[in-house]
């Protein structure tokens, strides 16, 4: 691929890079929904339900930098994104197709840690894979686009599979399965991957990592730190929201979910606007504006009673992630060179994977200590901080 074919986005191939992204978000909007149930066939025990389903999480944390930076150091006649995402994406559809079909609990937590190992080889790929075809000042219209596709694929499991499912428990997981065979052959016809010329320069994890944190240019450091906070905020809010809304607001948890999905709507229509403000006014500055924004709702919500408040200022918040979201990641890889970009998305999933398993278990100590609406002071806590990492970066480039 040309440097002129990169300087302007090209929608067609953003849009097929956006399936992949479509299959692994319906892949994990299954898995969560039904995951649960399949457990709880087996044991009563939350502890041990919730223990499983922190496995990708963990799981993001060890094998996608990993496997991101091997994908940077791969060099083969497809590309270096391609040979993962052809192999590891109809494996993984296979293993998740059978986790309905156990009989038993090992059997089931069994088919679970392989599906998660295997869907952690093609993840990082199949992201690194959108700023290797798209010039740096389009990566936040192309990721705006690859959201908006993974939200697409969410609201398809939500609504397609939940009906699916009704007729069959495994029908979901069929269609997901089916569309993991699908895919990788649209991707690999529709996307021709550029070629790099350095087969030297190899890529460690580890080492990058450590050169991040002693770099005199903290700006990539603070990036990932600004990440963190704000992914701490909204995953605790996301996982005590409905229990929030019942125990303290007396909200039936059927209203207050269904509310939280207008609050997913508008991220996921927010996801194309975000793309393009911040190529007008650069993504940090459309990241502080997501996170800074973002303070004065939760402060609202934690000092309001009144859940009609609640169902106003949830579209609003959505936005606002979108604006900070939608553009955290072409931030983070505008950082990278063209051989580094898998090694960067790892360290951007590292980051965002720890927060989403520490801070649920630190906003829940700060609820049980102080009180439930410690959940909305300590996310406003953690967007203030997000945007003040995001001050301290420095760089001469406008980003």
């Amino acid at each position: 691929m040309s440097l002129e074919d990169r300087m302007n986005l090209n929608y067609r191939q953003t849009f097929l890079l956006g399936l992949g992204f479509m299959v692994v978000s319906m892949v994990w909007a299954g898995y969560n929904a039904y995951m649960p149930i399949f457990l709880g066939k087996y044991t009563d025990s939350n502890t041990l339900i919730g223990f499983v389903m922190v496995w990708d999480n963990i799981a993001n944390i060890i094998l996608l930098p990993i496997i991101g930076a091997m994908s940077d150091n791969t060099r083969t006649k497809i590309g270096r994104r391609m040979p993962y995402i052809i192999i590891g994406m109809p494996l993984a559809g296979i293993a998740y197709a059978l986790l309905p079909l156990q009989k038993s609990f090992l059997t089931l937590i069994a088919i679970d840690l392989v599906f998660n190992v295997i869907i952690a080889t093609y993840r990082s790929p199949v992201i690194a894979l959108m700023p290797d075809i798209t010039a740096e000042h389009n990566r936040s219209k192309a990721n705006g686009v690859i959201n908006f596709m993974g939200g697409l694929g969410s609201l398809i499991m939500f609504f397609i599979g939940s009906q699916l499912y009704k007729v069959n428990n495994a029908y979901p997981f069929f269609l997901v399965a089916i569309l993991s065979f699908i895919v990788p052959i649209v991707l690999f016809f529709g996307i021709k991957e550029p070629k790099i010329q350095d087969k030297s320069q190899k890529q460690n994890i580890f080492k990058s990592f450590l050169f991040l944190v002693k770099d005199k240019n903290k700006a990539p450091f603070f990036t990932l730190l600004s990440i963190f906070t704000l992914i701490a905020g909204f995953s605790s809010i996301e996982t005590f929201f409905t229990r929030y809304a019942e125990i303290a607001l007396k909200i039936n948890p059927a209203i207050s979910s269904f509310s939280l999905g207008f609050y997913s709507i508008a991220f996921i229509a927010f996801a194309l606007p975000a793309g393009f403000i911040a190529t007008k006014i650069g993504k940090k500055y459309a990241m502080m504006v997501g996170a800074i924004g973002s303070v004065p709702v939760l402060i609202i919500f934690a000092t309001v009673t009144n859940f009609t408040v609640f169902e106003i200022l949830l579209p609003i918040a959505g936005a606002l992630n979108a604006m900070f979201t939608i553009n955290s990641y072409p931030l983070v890889v505008s950082y990278a060179s063209s051989e580094s970009t898998g090694t960067y998305t790892g360290l951007y999933y590292l980051f965002s994977s720890l927060a989403s398993i520490i801070a649920p278990p630190v906003f829940g100590l700060l609820m049980d200590l102080v009180g439930f609406n410690m959940l909305f002071v300590a996310g406003a806590v953690s967007m203030f901080a997000s945007f003040i990492f995001l001050i301290f970066i420095k760089d001469h480039r406008r980003r």
